[in-house]
């Protein structure tokens, strides 16, 4: 069952107020087996650049600990495992303890995507499949916010984008998620170790 896309709303934290104070935690949310993944985003790639970083919340409230181990999309030619080094004790996946909330931030851990063929807009949204080693895969709709962004839904970065790219309001997304959440860099209340990304080199190609 395929994820419709969707504009993506971005709001400052008065505005979200003025709205009527309505949360917006469940707006953006993933789950299979005992994780959970949390408001995914990525940067989007600048000008002439084809290579994108994905960040997320991932929650781990399962029996076991599980591990992301690849990513899919037929619009990526491939991605990357980085993880934060104090937490880097192995390779070619990223780790979640059971028990678990792990960021994955600018800063500290990402994912990064590289080859990308075809991407919507700022805004909207780009479906990828998560791969877990326990939990399986997973369809998500990660938003697209701008390059520089230092967080999910960073509306002062959307701002920067819109005035670079002369866009006037009538063009500015409209509905979708409007969740803020203040993402700090790398893993968060971590009950175990992490694991490293893969080895320099070449991107792992994706499926």
């Amino acid at each position: 069952m395929s994820i419709d896309r969707r504009r993506v709303l971005l709001l400052s934290g008065a505005a979200a107020l003025a709205a009527g104070g309505l949360g917006f935690a469940n707006a953006h949310e993933y789950e299979k087996g005992g994780l959970k993944v949390e408001h995914p985003w990525l940067r989007a790639p600048r000008d002439g650049e084809s290579d994108a970083n994905l960040f997320m919340v991932v929650y781990n409230r399962g029996d076991a600990a599980d591990r992301l181990i690849g990513v899919k999309s037929p619009e990526i030619g491939g991605f990357d495992l980085h993880v934060a080094p104090q937490f880097a004790v192995a390779a070619d996946a990223i780790f979640f303890p059971n028990g678990a909330k792990v960021t994955l931030a600018p800063g500290g851990s990402f994912i990064h995507l590289s080859g990308i063929k075809k991407i919507n807009p700022v805004g909207w949204g780009f479906e990828l499949t998560l791969v877990f080693e326990k939990a399986g895969e997973m369809l998500i709709d990660a938003a697209i916010d701008a390059p520089d962004a230092a967080h999910a839904h960073d509306a002062e970065a959307m701002e920067r984008w819109e005035k670079a790219n002369s866009r006037g309001a009538a063009d500015a997304p409209r509905e979708g998620d409007m969740h803020q959440e203040d993402h700090r860099s790398g893993h968060e209340e971590m009950k175990g170790p992490g694991e490293m990304g893969p080895d320099a080199g070449e991107p792992r190609q994706a499926q």
